[in-house]
């Protein structure tokens, strides 16, 4: 871990303020070094310190990574048990993941979160977040709406006059953006639909009041059609990458604006072998951070449960769209960085990391464009969620100091910071381990009933 009186970092004797001297900030010139000084939480200095190819970088400057896809209060553990929140901050801010996007839930864990921050003195991320996604009622059919089946409240929308309760009642617990279930769940062309989905009526019901309100929303789509229905209507933000197809350049053309979070962490569990699991949960920081039954568990499992549930086919299929309309994405500047946390296999904080190089199609040195796009990209989009319409660089004078720092400069996309910093603390990685270690080994085995 970089501690402050280090090669790269000089502590004035008027206290409070730091200088890291030498430093790569890609984003910005990544032909040029930077001297950058910070006090009092804040940036106060950026400034030109020779060319890159002159001096050797001490270190490189990105902001923190922000998971765009979360669920606090959904199980990812293999035994559907939900960590503590304070575990959960922490497993977050272990990773240097300093801002988070909560995509339905957040309310039901919200007072322990913040008993924890007050209780651990530690900087902990900053969150977004829709209280409860809306979604559609129980199809004739006897479908319900995407939503439904989770460990955590949705509204059901059923008619239009149902709008304004459910906008008032996600305010008031805090929501700053609407997340909207607009999907039958299909993961290839001519698939059965797995739930009910909204009316076109409905949809267009709440693109009318959300944007008289001011307000953004995000959908959780699956599909080429259902992407091009919502984006008609003034949807912009989705949820997933499209998964039954591939996108074409004229569909991408064709709805301009429109950007999509990753996910591919939140899926996958469902196809890997048991080596594969290992091998994914194998990095260090997992048994530093997450529960270790986890391993014991996917040690034990025989064959894929995307075998037993007979969709390992079509489920690696809708991988691969993932991806690829993800990578398409990223080089059009439409990706955000996410991983569906909370679905079972998708963990806080670890997985994230994990997505990046999922996305890396060499991860052999740093894909500047991928973790733009994790760091500086996902911030943009944590600051609309958060009702900041703002356009300003999270990495400028008068911002909140808050960043990672790699001393491998060159080092792969979704790489483990050396240190992290929020709001000028610098994060004690040894303290959160310890402390994880101590709700796992308390009474509640850090764990929580919702």
């Amino acid at each position: 871990m970089i501690k402050v009186q280090s090669d790269h970092a000089r502590q004035s004797a008027a206290g409070g303020k730091q200088v890291f001297q030498r430093l790569a900030l890609p984003y910005i010139d990544p032909a040029m070094l930077y001297d950058v000084t910070m006090e009092e939480g804040v940036f106060t200095a950026i400034q030109p310190a020779g060319e890159a190819g002159a001096e050797r970088a001490t270190a490189a400057l990105w902001p923190g990574y922000t998971e765009c896809h979360a669920h606090m209060a959904l199980p990812p553990n293999f035994d559907d048990s939900v960590d503590d929140p304070a575990i959960v901050a922490l497993q977050y801010l272990y990773h240097g993941v300093t801002h988070i996007v909560d995509m339905f839930g957040f309310p039901l864990v919200q007072k322990r979160w913040r008993q924890a921050a007050h209780e651990t003195a530690l900087p902990f991320p900053e969150i977004a977040h829709c209280a409860y996604a809306v979604t559609t009622m129980c199809g004739l059919d006897g479908k319900g709406g995407h939503g439904t089946e989770f460990p955590s409240p949705v509204f059901m929308l059923g008619c239009l006059a149902d709008l304004d309760t459910i906008l008032h009642a996600n305010r008031s617990m805090g929501a700053t953006f609407l997340k909207i279930m607009f999907t039958g769940g299909v993961e290839q062309p001519g698939g059965v639909p797995k739930f009910s989905r909204l009316s076109t009526e409905l949809l267009a019901g709440l693109a009318r009041a959300t944007q008289a309100q001011g307000l953004d929303c995000v959908l959780d789509c699956t599909t080429r059609e259902e992407v091009m229905l919502a984006w008609r209507m003034g949807f912009r933000y989705f949820a997933h990458a499209v998964r039954d197809v591939e996108l074409s350049e004229a569909d991408w053309q064709s709805i301009p604006g429109a950007k999509f979070v990753s996910t591919l962490s939140g899926l996958r569990p469902m196809i890997l072998r048991r080596e594969e699991f290992l091998d994914e949960y194998g990095r260090p920081s997992f048994a530093q951070t997450q529960d270790a039954a986890n391993i014991d568990f996917v040690s034990g499992i025989e064959q894929p449960f995307g075998i037993a549930r007979n969709c390992q086919e079509s489920r690696t299929q809708a991988l691969s769209n993932i991806r690829r309309n993800s990578i398409a994405a990223m080089e059009r500047g439409a990706l955000l960085v996410g991983t569906d946390s909370g679905n079972t296999g998708g963990f806080h904080g670890y997985s994230l990391l994990g997505e990046v190089r999922l996305l890396d199609e060499q991860a052999e040195g740093c894909n500047h464009r991928l973790q733009t796009a994790a760091t500086v990209g996902g911030r943009g989009f944590f600051d609309r969620m958060a009702g900041r319409k703002t356009d300003l660089h999270p990495i400028r004078v008068g911002a909140e100091a808050t960043f990672n720092l790699f001393t491998d400069v060159h080092g792969a996309a979704g790489s483990l910071p050396s240190a992290t910093y929020v709001r000028g603390a610098q994060v004690d990685r040894t303290k959160i381990v310890e402390i994880i270690g101590a709700l796992r080994t308390g009474a509640t085995r850090g764990k929580v009933s919702l």
